[in-house]
């Protein structure tokens, strides 16, 4: 009986760490195969109206990729990117899986007229 209890002690104990688990920063990169410049990328909660401050540290020439971390006690897996473009053009993109891109590979693409 003492096992068990010591047993599902450290299982209490250990449920706040996998919890936590999804507040931790997220690193990506992002390769911009569009034909424009990014010039701001902002993200934010699918279910809100807010955005954060431009994560971008310059621009993303059309080709190029950048490495991107967001440390900011992300709570939730979905969020939208919203693009600002060298030109003053804007695009969101819609229900990003930030869990899923952690480490990967994000590919922005001529998304908004049809490519």
């Amino acid at each position: 009986m003492r096992n068990l209890l010591i047993a599902a002690a450290v299982l209490a104990l250990g449920a706040p760490a996998v919890a936590s688990a999804q507040t931790e920063s997220v690193s990506f990169s992002i390769r911009n195969d569009s034909s424009a410049t990014l010039a701001l990328i902002y993200y934010g909660e699918s279910s809100s109206d807010e955005w954060s401050d431009d994560i971008l540290q310059g621009v993303i020439e059309p080709g190029d990729t950048v490495e991107i971390t967001i440390d900011d006690g992300l709570e939730e897996c979905e969020y939208d990117f919203h693009y600002v473009f060298d030109d003053g053009g804007e695009y969101t993109e819609m229900n990003v899986d930030m869990c899923e891109i952690d480490g990967e590979e994000h590919v922005f693409q001529d998304a908004w007229d049809g490519e």
